[in-house]
């Protein structure tokens, strides 16, 4: 025993220095990292003279010079118990199944919480947490980690103990210190890779524990008590440690079977179904909440029983654990079952069979087609026209016609829904109940069940009935009604293994007839599959496939024969473990025995298993690819995996999904990061990475930084992009950098476009538009016009229709803006309209949209405050109607600016509310990253302050846009903003300083327009000078142009004053 004081592994002391020895370690880990030995050792000797024990600085000093890291890790060590004396115990091939087990369970808890085995030798298994890579709360991670892995072995210890009679049981150590990091191989060494296999050395069977260094940075996320300290092998002094006790608390289908001790339940449902019947139900949701097996679906049953009595409609949606992030899974098996469509039905007859079924329930058939066929998965070359819309509008619509169609389904009178296992529908699915419920006129009844209230707290109008375990003498009453040949110490242990679980009881029942009594739920379905090999291949095969088993895939997968097939099925059917579905297929009649049937493959069994499923139903004719996708990634095949997330990607955006077709791609993506590298898998990372970036432009606008990070990880692997992925690539970066006024990378990728792709005829319109788009936002009126003359011919040479081609007139129009030709401007912008009309979706209602927005800009400066604002309700319709969230705040902010400047001529007003409005409205685009043409709208504020008496609030507003122009070099509306400051200027120096800046601004970038409204304001003060350059403004307007803002200057040329000026005639457009 040691007569010292508990000593502390974190190392946090001072001793006396002025820099804690902490800081010390860490800067001689970085000088070590960064090659430079010689400071990492004088550092270490610093710490070492303060703290000659100091085991971490030792282990500076001894690192070896090759190539390696030193860092502070978190350690995590897992140790099977007793592994020696287990060994001795049972027969090898049974010893190295468990360990396997074990070891698996292991693995996958340290994958799952993204850790890195290290040291797979033997039963103990050592792995580092921040390495390759580092979170925030690693430390966090690897105790979340033991927490599982300590859950899942006690699991595991569980089944041993049914079928070999002994358990097995794991500690788990945690501790957090330097080690050097060996990333060739992966290895880590030092004292606190020791330590955490003696931390975990101190851990009783079945817990976690952590060092004293771990503790001081979990303690508030975990309940922790503490252990006394112990010596451990290697370490002079006792170790402070602590056991981890659970994670802090304030942090965060049909059944048959006979149904006993539920009156209180029963009596619920008939009630709720009585009201429902005379249209006085108020509260339609009723929710059953309970564990898994504890009668929930029984109780549903009873519903659908009362319904049918009572001569109500009844449809069942059904939840699924394979399809939890999958779009509206239960209302697609409903609407296939209905339609009568199978696995093999062709896309043309599942729209044919789906058009039918609409027709005979009285519905408009044609125009809810094209709603539902999404939701089965059928593309539009099945022979419909999708629905002009996209994004969250095109989900609505879906949505409603959902809606409507189970409205209709359940007919006129009193109705049922059964919705089974929500805590597994889809986000999607729960709308639509949601939607049901809210809707009920008092005769619809909505019973659901779910695992835990969580699932369904959202739905609105909703009772919850708890659904709790049996009382034993409930439960003896079951267990005679399932076999009334027990005797009085046979049902007692029936009774005392089933806990109150309804379906437990049964299954140990069920097993009494052929084996005895089952000592747990386990025995009944494992006792009958080694009776029979063959039953094993046909039910773990079944298991891999799912809950709900499809007969041909079945057949496709298991290496018998069909009568065979069928054969073994009827035995699991009489056993209780399936039940038949429809003709086409069978049901794990409980989500549990599926779950015990898939723990019968070994990993490489069950990894083929999926491969043959998956590859079975890419070969029907419409195939689930999510569910392709997840068989995949079970089957480590990850580029097949990545390619069916991608095809799982364009059926999700066929109902509008945008988040769940991103979600496919970034699960494609994680596969392939586990797939061989080489320039095939770039290439497929590159075309999924494009994908990802483009729906996310879409889904959440140019604020994406998502968005961004894919589109330039595209440009690094261009090598492997064809010309059109690259150039679509391109195209995107440069929009998304000048959306958000970011010009300086945007010029660069448009050299870069040039670069690569000038040469070639086909690309150079959409090149020289985004030429004339950059030179006009940093204010080069010349260079923009000639970049965009340029686009116009090659758009007309090309005979490429596409949005980058037809951009060119936009811009052509708001150079024509600025330079005052209102004719022109008008006209080119009605160019854009005509080319938005003939574009598809969604292209050209995206091309629309940014034209109603630059029309709107066009009518304002043109004093057309009414066109204006029509164009801004067009505006913001067409980005509704459309689902463009990203155009959303821009026509918002447009219509708050434009009510603002109604305000200001008319009757005395407060502008403060419109003021407040527009600065809200100006803050939310921003944010959204649309930083483009935002200084106009600095602008309009600037005025509307100064009509509110506030210069001084004008000019900060002003100097703001300003401020931005010079950070973006978006400088197109810098003299407009010159000229509005030095309206609000304190004094009439400062005025006049604004107004030559603001003149000679315009003058050098050719903004006639601005160039008069300055000229204008220079009258003031400008006497004859002034009035002579006024006059050679109103030369530059084209004729034609009703600029406001002509109409003064050649009133005030009229003037007496002025009255020997010669005003030239205005000479024509060009």
């Amino acid at each position: 025993m040691s007569d010292g004081p508990a000593r502390s592994v974190n190392g946090g002391a001072q001793f006396g220095s002025d820099t804690p020895i902490d800081e010390l370690l860490d800067e001689a880990v970085a000088a070590i990292n960064r090659g430079d030995r010689t400071t990492a050792a004088e550092l270490a000797g610093r710490v070492l003279a303060a703290d000659s024990m100091n085991a971490e600085a030792e282990d500076l000093l001894a690192a070896p010079a090759d190539p390696g890291e030193i860092r502070r890790l978190t350690i995590f060590f897992a140790d099977l118990v007793d592994s020696t004396v287990l060994s001795t115990r049972v027969e090898p091939e049974t010893y190295r199944l468990l360990v396997g087990r074990y070891r698996e369970q292991v693995l996958n808890a340290v994958r799952r919480y993204e850790g890195y085995i290290g040291n797979t030798a033997g039963d103990g298994l050592l792995a580092v947490f921040g390495y390759p890579i580092a979170h925030e709360n690693d430390v966090c991670r690897a105790v979340y980690a033991g927490l599982e892995i300590v859950r899942e072995v006690e699991r595991l210890s569980e089944q041993a103990q049914r079928r070999y009679g002994f358990g097995i049981g794991v500690r788990v150590g945690v501790h957090r210190g330097l080690v050097y990091l060996d990333t060739a191989q992966g290895d880590v060494y030092g004292l606190a890779a020791n330590l955490a296999a003696r931390v975990s050395g101190l851990a009783g069977p079945g817990t976690v524990v952590v060092s004293d260094a771990v503790e001081a940075l979990i303690r508030n996320d975990f309940e922790m008590t503490a252990c006394p300290a112990s010596l451990v092998k290697g370490v002079a002094d006792p170790v402070v440690h602590y056991h981890v006790v659970a994670e802090r608390r304030e942090r965060r289908t049909t059944g048959t079977g006979p149904l006993v001790g539920r009156a209180r339940e029963l009596a619920e449902i008939e009630k709720c179904t009585a009201l429902a019947k005379v249209g006085a139900l108020t509260t339609p949701g009723l929710i059953l909440v309970g564990e898994a097996g504890i009668g929930k679906s029984r109780l549903a049953a009873a519903a659908v029983e009362t319904a049918q009595a009572s001569g109500a409609a009844v449809v069942e949606l059904i939840g699924s654990p394979f399809h939890t992030d999958a779009g509206l899974y239960p209302i697609r098996t409903l609407i296939e079952h209905q339609c009568r469509i199978e696995r093999n039905t062709g896309q043309a007859q599942r729209l044919h069979a789906l058009a039918s079924h609409l027709a005979v329930l009285g519905l408009d058939a044609p125009s809810l087609v094209l709603l539902l066929a999404p939701v089965l998965g059928l593309a539009a070359d099945a022979g419909y026209e999708p629905v002009p819309a996209e994004g969250r509008k095109l989900y609505e619509l879906i949505l409603e016609a959902i809606t409507t169609y189970l409205r209709v389904h359940l007919g006129d009178g009193s109705g049922l829904v059964v919705a089974e296992d929500v805590h597994w529908f889809d986000p999607a699915s729960r709308e639509v109940l949601a939607a049901m419920l809210d809707a009920s006129d008092g005769t619809l009844l909505v019973v659901m069940t779910a695992r835990q209230d969580g699932a369904v707290d959202q739905l609105p109008r909703c009772a919850v009935l708890e659904i709790g375990p049996l009382t034993d003498g409930e439960s003896d009453a079951l267990v005679s009604t399932l076999n009334g040949d027990l005797d009085t110490d046979q049902r007692a242990q029936v009774v005392a293994r089933g806990d109150g679980v309804p379906f437990y009881i049964e299954q140990i029942v069920k097993g009494t007839s052929q084996t005895g009594v089952p000592e747990t739920l386990y025995e009944p379905l494992f006792a009958r599959l080694r009776a029979s090999p063959t039953v094993v291949r046909v039910v773990e095969a079944a298991a891999v496939i799912g809950r709900h088993v499809d007969r041909q895939l079945l057949y496709s997968v298991v290496e018998l024969s069909d009568r065979e097939i069928d054969e073994i099925v009827s035995e699991l059917e009489v056993a209780g473990v399936l039940e038949r579905r429809d003709l086409d297929g069978w049901r794990f009649r409980h989500e549990l025995l599926r779950e015990v049937a898939a723990e019968l493959a070994p990993p490489t069994v069950r990894r083929a298993l999926h491969a043959k499923v998956a590859d079975a139903m890419t070969r029907g004719s419409e195939p689930d690819w999510l569910r392709v996708a997840d068989h995949y990634e079970e089957a480590d095949r990850f580029d097949d995996a990545a390619a069916a997330y991608r095809r799982a990607c364009d059926t999700a955006r066929l109902r509008g999904a945008l988040g769940e077709a991103i979600t496919c791609l970034t699960r494609g993506l994680a596969q392939l990061e586990r797939a061989t590298s080489g320039i095939d898998r770039d290439r497929r990372e590159a075309g999924l990475r494009l994908g990802r970036g483009l729906l996310n432009l879409v889904a959440e606008g140019y604020q994406s930084r998502d968005a961004a990070t894919d589109l330039e990880r595209c440009l690094r692997l261009s090598g492997t992009l064809t010309d059109n992925d690259l150039y679509l690539t391109l195209v995107a970066l440069a929009n998304y950098y000048l959306v958000r006024a970011d010009l300086r990378r945007a010029a660069q990728v448009i050299e870069a476009l040039r670069d690569g792709f000038g040469q070639q005829r086909w690309p150079r319109a959409g090149i020289d538009s985004l030429e004339g788009a950059l030179a006009h936002m940093r204010g080069d009126l010349s260079a923009a016009a000639a970049a965009l003359d340029r686009a116009t011919s090659g758009a007309r040479d090309s005979g490429r229709r596409s949005v980058d081609n037809e951009m060119h007139a936009i811009y052509r129009g708001v150079v024509a803006l600025m330079r005052a030709d209102l004719r022109a401007a008008e006209t080119r912008l009605e160019e854009s309209a005509r080319a938005a009309d003939a574009a598809g979706f969604p292209d050209g209602p995206y091309l629309h949209a940014f034209t109603r927005s630059m029309e709107t800009w066009l009518h304002m400066e043109a004093g057309q405050i009414a066109r204006a604002r029509l164009s801004a309700a067009d505006l913001s319709t067409d980005a509704e109607l459309h689902g463009f969230d990203m155009w959303l705040p821009v026509g918002a902010t447009w219509q708050a600016a434009l009510r603002a400047l109604t305000a200001i001529g008319a009757a005395p007003v407060d502008l403060d509310a419109h003021i407040a409005s527009v600065t809200r409205s100006l803050a939310s685009m921003r944010a959204m990253g649309a930083e483009i043409y935002t200084t106009i709208f600095d602008g309009i504020l600037g005025r509307l302050l100064i009509a509110a008496g506030q210069p001084e609030a004008a000019r900060e507003r002003l100097d703001f846009g300003l401020n931005r122009a010079y950070e973006t070099g978006m400088h197109f509306y810098d003299a407009e903003l010159l000229r509005l400051r030095a309206q609000a200027a304190a004094g009439s120096q400062e005025r006049r300083a604004d107004t030559v800046k603001a003149r000679e601004l315009a003058r050098r970038q050719g903004a006639t327009l601005f160039e008069l409204r300055v000229a204008l304001d220079e009258l003031d003060f400008g006497g004859r000078a002034a009035a002579d350059a006024l006059g050679s403004v109103v030369d530059l307007i084209p004729a034609g142009a009703m600029w406001p803002e002509l109409v003064r200057a050649r009133a005030a040329l009229a003037e007496p004053a002025y009255d020997t000026h010669a005003v030239t005639t205005p000479r024509d457009a060009d």
